[in-house]
């Protein structure tokens, strides 16, 4: 098939778009995913709420739907971290206030960072 040279223009740029385009979704779609030392943070969070006994849904699901396609290392460390942050939460009433104020301020902050795409590479909570 022959393009006319008017025409090659048109086609170069709408392929140029539709590369960037394909590029914009795939980076998108790679953000979403927490690195390991977010997922382990998240996980942390959920157990804050769950040893405090705040019901946060949110928190809960994003532990979950960011578990797939774990490491083995990774998913053990999750664990422990949300096993040691609820007995943490449990200990004494100043440890049950510090986990309601990481669950209301820094693990919010970090449940929307995960909502927005953004990578969380801090286990101190928000940045």
């Amino acid at each position: 098939m022959k393009i006319s040279s008017a025409a090659a223009p048109m086609l170069f740029a709408f392929t140029l778009l539709a590369a960037a385009g394909a590029a914009v979704v795939q980076a998108n779609a790679a953000e979403a995913r927490l690195s390991d030392v977010g997922y382990i943070n998240a996980a942390r969070c959920a157990g804050l709420a769950e040893g405090a006994g705040l019901a946060s849904v949110s928190l809960q699901r994003n532990a979950e739907t960011q578990s797939a396609g774990r490491e083995d290392l990774a998913l053990f460390m999750a664990d422990e971290a949300r096993t040691t942050a609820a007995h943490q939460a449990r200990i004494s009433p100043y440890w049950h206030a510090q986990a309601i104020a990481a669950v209301r301020g820094a693990c919010q902050a970090d449940t929307l960072a995960a909502r927005a795409g953004a990578h969380n590479n801090s286990l101190g909570g928000a940045r």
